[in-house]
């Protein structure tokens, strides 16, 4: 869609700082071989740099070029401007998948069939809080409790938490560390 390609593109070119890698990539990483890692929604890749540098050859896929622009001349990663509405992941490609802070819950089944046999998928993002400061926000964006257990139940659950993250905002995440049997 334009208008998020827009958008994004706009966000990144007001603000290119990179922030740390996620919590939880940084103490599961371990569980997965080292070999083939993607990236959903990479934004400036925190988490691609991290995965590279920990030996990974990672596939970083943002909407954003703006984004995408601190990965390019990386070394050990790839960088794919797509839209994640029309992108399919590669079946029985991967040993590690991060989805961090992005919903797209038709991504699902190809994340999934995109890991390998014992490949590990990282994945965190809001959950939906009816107490959020911002009633306007769609809850279609967010995760409803255990959605990601039922939607990963073919896969074994590592770690798994739902938790509130600022008490101000009411916002609250979901963690899930799973592996492909």
């Amino acid at each position: 869609m334009i208008s998020d390609k827009i958008k994004w593109d706009e966000k990144y070119t007001q603000s290119s700082t990179l922030n740390p890698p996620l919590e939880l990539l940084k103490i599961f990483i371990q569980k997965a071989h080292i070999g083939k890692a993607l990236d959903i929604a990479c934004g400036l890749g925190r988490n691609s740099l991290f995965m590279r540098d920990y030996g990974f050859i990672v596939d970083s896929i943002d909407i954003s070029i703006i984004a995408l622009k601190n990965l390019e001349k990386e070394p050990n990663i790839h960088t794919f401007c797509k839209d994640l509405d029309d992108f399919k992941i590669s079946k029985n490609s991967y040993h590690l998948i991060c989805n961090s802070y992005f919903l797209q819950r038709n991504l699902f089944r190809g994340i999934y069939e995109g890991l390998k046999q014992d490949g590990i998928l990282i994945f965190e993002t809001f959950l939906y809080n009816p107490l959020l400061s911002n009633p306007s926000s769609n809850p279609h964006y967010f995760l409803q409790p255990n959605e990601l257990l039922d939607a990963f139940c073919n896969l074994e659950i590592l770690f798994y938490n739902e938790q509130e993250v600022q008490e101000k905002t009411h916002s609250k995440i979901a963690q899930l560390v799973a592996k492909k049997k």
